[in-house]
């Protein structure tokens, strides 16, 4: 049912940007960084992560709350029903993750490949994912955030998550435009005039246009840098990355441009279509950090599924693991949930002194 959310913050209007809001000077807002897990089928693969940053907080700055200074890092998990309701165990763990600080997000249920869906048929799977996270006793208040399976939206799935009550979409694609390189990526954005991103889709013809949504919310899924052959050797890569993403792209049949070297902000992307390794996948979540912080600091989502991150799979963990150290090591960064994110963007205050 639509009203189940709590409604939408009168504030929530902001037009997309490439400089910080409330005319706040780069140097003195935070480097938000969220990292954005999706599916979530494996207990073990989840507690890995959950259990990781336990103990993680980050940098204490001035002891200032409303910049998240020496507070716990936290994730957040985009889980699917049809894990969760055949599995108590999998329900514990999202409910300790909820309660520990973390935040649970609406995934739709069965992970359909929704491009085609109507408006009804995406009200109906995000309905019944709602009811399976209540299962897992994640509360209606706090299910706010959503991304589509595949990033496979339409025009349809922004209508659903208008009339569902959702406070954020993290489903389009931002930073493939010509002029942006890293450093300028725009910030968050409401939908009240579209999405850049998703015009340019529209150009491309891969998507339809979505119409004007007011006050909801779009966290972007920016692209991930690739560093050339110059730059890989400050993260200690093996020269010829962006040459081995083309072939790997190449072997599974897509094309790709070694210029500007942008890819898909989804480790998937990285691991399993461009088919790099954990290094690889580390110095790209290296060099796209830096970029930020060399840059106007436009929140980065790291966009990833927990069951890559087997424990079959030590060399991807210990990437993740020693990203997330890296990150927390910068002064400026605060690894937040994308709920978190949005309170602070809603009343902006500078770094402290």
């Amino acid at each position: 049912m639509a009203g189940l959310m709590p409604p939408l913050f009168a504030q929530d209007s902001m037009a997309p940007a490439q400089i910080p809001p409330a005319g706040l000077a780069v140097e003195d807002v935070p480097q938000f960084v969220m990292i954005g897990f999706d599916d979530n089928p494996k207990v073990d693969s989840m507690a890995w992560i959950v259990d990781f940053l336990a103990d993680k907080r980050n940098p204490v700055g001035t002891d200032q709350a409303a910049t998240f200074d020496g507070v716990p890092a936290r994730a957040a998990f985009y889980s699917n029903g049809k894990y969760l309701d055949p599995s108590r165990k999998l329900r514990e763990l999202h409910r300790r993750a909820w309660r520990e600080g973390h935040e649970i997000g609406n995934h739709t249920y069965n992970h359909d490949q929704g491009a085609e869906f109507t408006a009804e048929e995406w009200k109906q799977a995000l309905g019944r994912n709602r009811q399976a996270l209540l299962k897992a006793q994640i509360p209606a208040a706090a299910q706010q955030g959503y991304r589509t399976p595949f990033l496979a939206y339409n025009a349809a799935t922004f209508e659903a998550l208008a009339d569902r009550g959702f406070v954020y979409d993290s489903s389009i694609e931002e930073g493939y435009q010509a002029d942006q390189d890293g450093t300028n990526f725009y910030w968050p954005y409401t939908l009240d005039e579209g999405s850049p991103g998703n015009q340019l889709a529209v150009e491309w013809g891969s998507k339809e246009l979505v119409a004007r949504h007011p006050g909801l919310w779009e966290i972007a899924l920016h692209v991930f840098l690739v560093p050339d052959d110059k730059t890989g050797e400050r993260y200690g890569v093996p020269v010829g990355m962006r040459n081995r993403v083309r072939e790997g792209m190449q072997a599974g049949g897509w094309e790709w441009s070694v210029e500007p070297g942008k890819i898909t902000g989804l480790d998937w992307n990285v691991f399993e279509q461009a088919r790099l390794s954990g290094g690889d996948f580390l110095a790209i979540l290296k060099y796209t950090l830096d970029l930020r912080l060399a840059g106007n600091r436009a929140p980065l989502m790291v966009g990833a599924h927990t069951h890559l991150f087997p424990e079959s799979e030590p060399v991807r963990r210990a990437a993740m693991e020693v990203f997330i150290r890296y990150a927390l090591s910068k002064p400026a960064v605060r690894l937040v949930t994308p709920q978190q994110m949005l309170q602070w963007l809603r009343d902006p205050v500078a770094l402290g002194e």
